[in-house]
């Protein structure tokens, strides 16, 4: 029987994991993996980890080496290597190995080259300068580090930014995060991206509105930049992170069908619109759960499950990739944002009228446990079905399971009703009797069968003079600050003083979190008022949108 000739192409993940599965649907196939680096596979993902000082060895990262395929999965290695050609009518390959070049035939070939970093100005050139994508970049930082104090500026505050400053605040680095935009993390909305600015603003100079447009260098290292808004920020080390590009030449070339944005286009079995040719890792659009539209998402988990398909069908198999979810969730210093499913923005392009955003702040764990803090949950969910949409999450702690709870409920087409209902593990050391995500969905089943409205800080603002904001936390959290021309009707004393509102007029209640905004809400509604709404997250929520307080005493 004749064997199955299989090339894969790229390292790092994806390759290595859609060879490795490839060899265990077919044992008797020749594998070739091919990455133009010295390394074949290592850990991306946990770079940042090591400048922090958590993974003490970049050995710890890099132990999957070509001895390691060659021996365990019997995979030929060819390092240093470079994909020149693809011609996918004669199924060849040529590649460029030692300055020499060679055609390799295939049955099936795997593209897994990844993405590279945005461009830059050209300017922005010096052995001070890098990435952060492979163990090389990191040594040389991790290099400079120990000689010292250093200041580093990173270019570009999107997840790959955010975990460098993450790592090099950590490692005592002198950081400043630079983001052309007007906030960081582009894909969260306005809550959860001031829970991780602030964070980040703590311990690391936070600059958003700027452009690098210009650098001086000095001895071949860039020594200070020059950005759009008239700032100067002088540095020992820049990291350049600011987006991705996918390294899709080769394929396109070859005719393959690409997306908008350069990504390729791969099917439920991750083939490409090329004939034998299977695609995975950080260059592939895949199909998203709700929406069945491509989408690119360069995480290592999305990575990982097309790779695995990749691998196994381009073997003979017959392997299904699940729509996804698209979850991200990121640690920044002393708190954690996550989100899944769709944006605020593409869930309001889908549901248009129906779009509906809920939004609780709940305890990690029982309040009376050590440890427990307040965790930001907002869930988007579409008025019509119920059906949940997406979610972001941010707070100091338990995020990571609150995602994955929503990202769950995503993939298997949950409403916010039944979302409510789910019963979780529950101690104190973990969770609370009601999980903060049954909060969020249960106050959003109760605005879809009408138990109360709720309305974001944008809308409260929007109101203007004639809605009546109604403050029902105690007197002495309304004297310490509050929103703009707030009443203070603390809830314990809220039904001997109905009089105090006027019945003619818009009412908004809010407390602190949003709880006792919503009982107030019931209260009023029970008692003939007809146009009353609770603020969603309730002041905390407001602050976190930016807008005004007064402080002191009203």
């Amino acid at each position: 029987m004749k064997r199955r000739r299989i090339l894969v192409l790229g390292g790092v993940l994806a390759g290595p994991t859609a060879a490795a599965r490839a060899r265990e649907i077919d044992e008797h196939a020749h594998i070739t993996l091919i990455t133009r680096e010295a390394r074949v596979a290592y850990a991306s993902t946990g770079i940042t980890y090591h400048l922090s000082g958590e993974v003490g060895s970049l050995e710890a990262l890099d132990r999957e080496r070509a001895e390691f395929f060659e021996s365990i999965y019997r995979i030929e290695v060819m390092t240093q290597t470079e994909a020149v050609a693809l011609d996918a009518v004669r199924r060849t390959l040529e590649i460029r190995r030692h300055g020499a070049s060679e055609i390799l035939h295939y049955d099936a070939l795997i593209y897994a080259l990844g993405a590279r970093s945005g461009p830059m100005p050209a300017s922005i050139r010096g052995t001070n300068v890098n990435a952060l994508r492979t163990l090389e970049d990191v040594a040389a930082l991790t290099t400079a580090l120990a000689a010292g104090p250093v200041r580093v500026a990173v270019v570009g505050a999107g997840m790959h930014g955010v975990a460098a400053v993450d790592g090099l605040v950590r490692a005592g680095a002198q950081v400043t995060l630079i983001e052309r935009d007007a906030a960081i993390l582009s894909q969260f909305g306005v809550q959860a991206t001031r829970v991780a600015h602030e964070a980040l603003a703590a311990r690391a100079k936070v600059v958003t509105g700027a452009a690098v447009v210009d650098a001086r260098t000095q001895d071949d290292r860039v020594t200070k930049l020059l950005l759009s808004n008239g700032a100067e920020i002088e540095t020992d080390f820049v990291l350049l992170t600011a987006g991705v590009v996918p390294r899709t030449e080769l394929l396109a070339r070859a005719g393959a069908h690409l997306a908008p944005d350069g990504t390729v286009y791969v099917t439920d079995r991750a083939e490409t619109s090329l004939a034998n040719v299977y695609a995975c890792g950080g260059c592939v659009s895949v199909p998203q759960a709700l929406t069945g539209a491509h989408v690119f998402n360069a995480q290592g988990a999305v990575a990982d499950k097309v790779a695995q398909v990749a691998g196994a069908n381009a073997a003979g198999g017959n392997a299904k990739l699940l729509p996804i979810a698209g979850s991200m969730i990121r640690r920044v210093l002393d708190v954690v944002v996550a989100r899944t499913g769709l944006t605020e923005k593409q869930a309001r392009a889908v549901t248009g009228a129906n779009f509906q955003m809920t939004t609780v702040h709940a305890p990690s764990h029982d309040a009376y446990f050590p440890g427990s803090a307040l965790v930001l949950v907002q869930l988007f969910w579409d008025r019509s079905t119920g059906r949940v949409l997406g979610a972001e999450v941010a707070g100091p702690s338990g995020v990571d399971k609150r995602i994955d709870i929503v990202a769950t409920a995503i993939e298997a087409g949950l409403t916010i009703e039944q979302l409510s209902a789910i019963d979780y593990a529950y101690a104190p050391p973990y969770g609370c009797q009601r999980d903060p995500v049954n909060v969020a969905a249960t106050a959003a089943a109760a605005e879809r069968a009408g138990l109360a409205r709720f309305v974001t800080p944008e809308d409260l603002l929007r109101g203007g003079d004639d809605v009546q904001r109604i403050d029902v936390r105690p007197i002495e959290d309304h004297a310490l600050r509050r929103i703009p021309r707030a009443q203070s009707i603390p809830l314990s004393t809220l039904r001997s003083r109905l009089s105090d509102l006027e019945r003619a007029r818009p009412v908004v209640l809010y407390c602190d979190t949003g709880r006792l905004g919503y009982l107030a809400t019931r209260v009023l509604l029970q008692h003939g008022f007809a146009d009353v709404a609770n603020l969603e997250g309730g002041f905390r929520s407001w602050l976190l949108s930016g807008l005004d307080v007064e402080e002191g005493k009203s």
